[in-house]
């Protein structure tokens, strides 16, 4: 029996660094998770919707250059009672106008106008309705104006700062859905080793279980015997009960992680999955702190965004300060007149100047106080400076992450050599109490106790490895570019259809 115990013993110890499930459930690697997530993830679809409204801002913006047109068609019939015989009683009046307006991104506009109508009159006296030489008359008029802004609305502003401004919140827009996932990848890598160092606590669990069991039945064994109490072996059962619960709180935790990690993947909850521990590796070269922080400013997408965001507040303080300026607009004004007694002769006479009129004008307007206007103008200026802190505080987290995550790489490689050690000492003293084991000079508790010290050296350097992985994949993600490295590719964003 004895022998058979230490049999076990060293079988359990060969097997003790391998502890992935082995229940035919498939084995994840990190990018095959963090690929899963990316793809299917419902947060990734309200990042698109949003970036599909946010340029529907810029379409509403590029319609104010669209030309406006306008129409009017009518009859009227006056009856008064004249002053005099030579004004007419009663008038017919049938009336056609028509307008188009086109804006230009410089600010100006430019406008053609025309208007056709007839005018029938009736008098009560017989000598005035001789004099009106036309009746019924036939009037055309037709012109073209063109509004230039001196001041106020020079240049476009209202168009293009305020086009430059939604195209940059587009385009912070499209880099969030990064963020999100880089979040979402965050969240797969967390949980990704919490689920490598559940299999960890199990099996340590499992083989302090066993090595309790181990004691019981050697304590149950002695007893029989008269060699110990009973007080002894009760215990032994309370170690064994410890043990017990330590190994079914690992399995519940293993349980909950393995959860997380499917419903982050959209699967089902209760669906079999391991995670594959030996594809890791620590990377050989990691910059500096200087150099860290400089990739993680180039790469990172909330500084993109933050980027984006503070070139619209700058067209928007441009938007502001346009508001703030006084109107002075030149207009030019042309046009052609045409009257007749025939339709058609009115309608050709717009196409003749001998009948015509032109214009040039200045036109002036301004709003005394500007209160509504300085108001928008520190509005817009105080936006701004706002993402300008915005973007202190990011750099200051962001250098918080790695600074954080350098240490332990820094830290790491060291406390795993140890580590390794220690397992190699621990290995040494199994082998040497094996031996006096054999040679009957040492009891099975010792052997047992032995056999634990060399698997929690085991195991906690597996953790540690762990740890210093898991701190490699923080650094990749806190510089910005993890996905690169696993080779990820993000999916690309394909627009929204109404």
């Amino acid at each position: 029996m004895v022998m058979m115990a230490v049999a076990m013993m060293v079988a359990m110890c060969a097997s003790s660094c391998g502890y992935a499930a082995a229940d035919g459930s498939h084995q994840f690697t990190l990018a095959e998770v963090i690929k899963s997530v990316i793809e299917r993830h419902p947060d990734l679809v309200i990042s698109d919707i949003d970036t599909a409204i946010s340029q529907t801002d810029s379409d509403r913006i590029e319609g104010r250059l669209d030309p406006t047109l306008s129409g009017s068609i009518g009859v009227r019939e006056d009856q008064t009672p004249p002053a005099s015989d030579f004004q007419p009683d009663e008038t017919h009046t049938g009336q056609f106008s028509g307008s188009i307006s086109k804006p230009f991104s410089g600010g100006s506009t430019l406008s053609a106008n025309i208007d056709f109508n007839r005018t029938k009159q009736n008098f009560s006296s017989p000598f005035a309705s001789q004099l009106a030489t036309i009746n019924p008359a036939y009037r055309s008029n037709a012109s073209l104006s063109y509004r230039l802004p001196l001041m106020r609305g020079a240049g476009g502003p209202d168009y293009n700062e305020a086009l430059n401004a939604s195209m940059a919140e587009t385009e912070a827009s499209r880099l969030q859905r990064e963020v999100v996932m880089r979040d979402l990848s965050l969240q797969a890598i967390n949980i990704y080793f919490r689920l490598l160092s559940d299999g960890v606590s199990v099996e340590l669990a499992d083989v302090a279980m066993k090595r309790a069991h181990r004691l019981l039945d050697y304590q149950e064994f002695r007893e029989q015997f008269g060699l110990i109490e009973t007080a002894d072996r009760r215990q032994t059962e309370a170690l064994l009960a410890a043990r017990k619960l330590e190994y079914q709180q690992a399995i519940a935790q293993q349980t909950s992680d393995r959860t997380a990690l499917n419903r982050l993947m959209l699967r089902a909850p209760d669906a079999p999955v391991t995670v594959d521990v030996d594809e890791h590796s620590v990377s050989d070269t990691v910059g500096g702190f200087e150099a860290s922080v400089a990739m993680a400013l180039e790469r990172r997408p909330e500084f993109l965004i933050l980027q984006a965001r503070l070139d619209a507040a700058e067209s928007r303080v441009a938007i502001a300060r346009n508001d703030k300026k006084m109107k002075l607009d030149v207009v030019a004004e042309f046009g052609t007149l045409g009257l007749d007694d025939d339709a058609s002769g009115a309608a050709n006479d717009v196409f003749s100047t001998a009948d015509r009129f032109a214009g040039l004008s200045l036109e002036l307007g301004d709003t005394l106080g500007r209160t509504a206007s300085n108001a928008d103008l520190q509005q817009a200026v105080l936006s701004r400076e706002r993402i300008l802190a915005q973007r202190n505080q990011t750099i200051e987290r962001v250098e918080d992450e790695l600074a954080d995550v350098l240490s332990t790489l820094t830290t790491g490689e060291q406390t795993l050599k140890l580590a390794r050690q220690l397992v190699e000492a621990e290995k040494e003293k199994f082998e040497a109490e094996l031996q006096r084991y054999r040679d009957g000079r040492s009891d099975t508790a010792t052997l047992v106790q032995f056999e634990g010290d060399l698997h929690t050296a085991e195991l906690q350097a597996e953790l540690q490895r762990l740890t210093l992985m898991l701190a490699d994949k923080q650094y990749a993600w806190s510089t910005g570019e993890l996905l690169d490295k696993l080779g990820v590719v993000m999916p690309a964003y394909k627009g929204m259809t109404p």
